[in-house]
């Protein structure tokens, strides 16, 4: 059995292309907007779908035109939709996404994912406890967050991209099977500021210590530091033209998870993760960016 639980958000991302950032108080031009779907639950759960897993999102859109575009959207890539709500009166969730120069920054309004709450995730305890693995990042509430790890801890391998970052305590953490920040989101739970092999692997060190059994540090265009069960190791990065890193760190974890269900080695697993991920940020958007396992296994 290789079935996901995506336990997250949907958001429906508004993209638009800058040569520059504005500054505060500044108006200037930008150009090819365009909406697209996101959120990085779904986004994770997309990836999870392309790369031929089982995938369920679990989470919630408002009853509303976005709502309605993103669950339309996560079905035809594949990914069960039974477990998400369209909850009424609440909008849902948008990102405004300014891509400058191929990186991104975003301004997010959760809207319904904030009612993902532990009484929601509480009815699917039996579905939860039936899954391959359970993926987790931080755009939903932490409470329900920290629900799913007491919930699954020792029974389901969960995965945890703690993005946007924000504390987590120690004990939830000793929970997490799978722990994927990025080195920015890596300093908030290490104060390690990683500027090389050794500084990256001292963080791993930490996390570990943390009881993380497979910490995973994504350092963009300087490649990833990882246990693999063994011993600490780095990869550089594939060199490729940037143009949108909106879904490299979904696309990263979501094929992560889809590779280690299907009995992928962490090794074998972060190769094609890693693949995956520089194919995306060539691409522009984040859902319709993710290459499908066709295209990764040809590389």
């Amino acid at each position: 059995m290789n079935k996901i639980i995506v336990l997250g958000s949907a958001n429906m991302d508004m993209v638009m292309r800058t040569s520059r950032v504005p500054e505060i108080g500044e108006t200037m031009r930008g150009e090819g907007f365009f909406l697209s779907p996101g959120g990085k639950g779904a986004n994770q759960a997309v990836a999870c779908a392309k790369m031929g897993a089982d995938t369920w999102f679990m989470g919630k859109v408002g009853d509303d035109i976005f709502g309605g575009s993103l669950a339309d959207g996560l079905a035809s890539y594949g990914v069960r939709t039974d477990y998400m709500v369209r909850e009424p009166n609440v909008t849902t969730g948008v990102a405004a996404i300014t891509v400058c120069n191929g990186n991104n920054s975003i301004i997010l309004d959760g809207g319904a994912n904030n009612q993902v709450t532990p009484e929601y995730i509480r009815r699917y305890e039996r579905e939860l406890l039936s899954a391959s693995a359970v993926m987790l990042q931080l755009e939903i509430p932490m409470e329900t967050v920290y629900e799913a790890v007491r919930m699954l801890k020792g029974k389901v391998p969960i995965f945890l991209n703690p993005a946007p970052a924000v504390p987590i305590d120690d004990e939830i953490l000793r929970g997490v099977d799978y722990f994927t920040p990025n080195e920015i989101e890596c300093r908030m739970y290490t104060n390690i500021e990683i500027r090389s092999t050794e500084d990256a692997f001292h963080a791993l060190h930490i996390l570990r210590g943390k009881g993380i059994q497979y910490p995973l540090i994504t350092l963009g265009e300087k490649g990833i530091a990882y246990y693999n069960g063994t011993e600490n190791v780095y990869k550089e990065a594939l060199k490729v033209k940037a143009i949108d890193t909106t879904a490299a760190g979904d696309t990263f974890s979501g094929t992560l998870a889809a590779m280690i269900v299907t009995g992928k080695s962490m090794d074998e697993a972060v190769d094609l993760a890693q693949r995956a991920s520089a194919i995306a940020v060539t691409r522009l958007g984040a859902q319709e960016a993710i290459p499908g396992i066709e295209e990764i296994v040809k590389q």
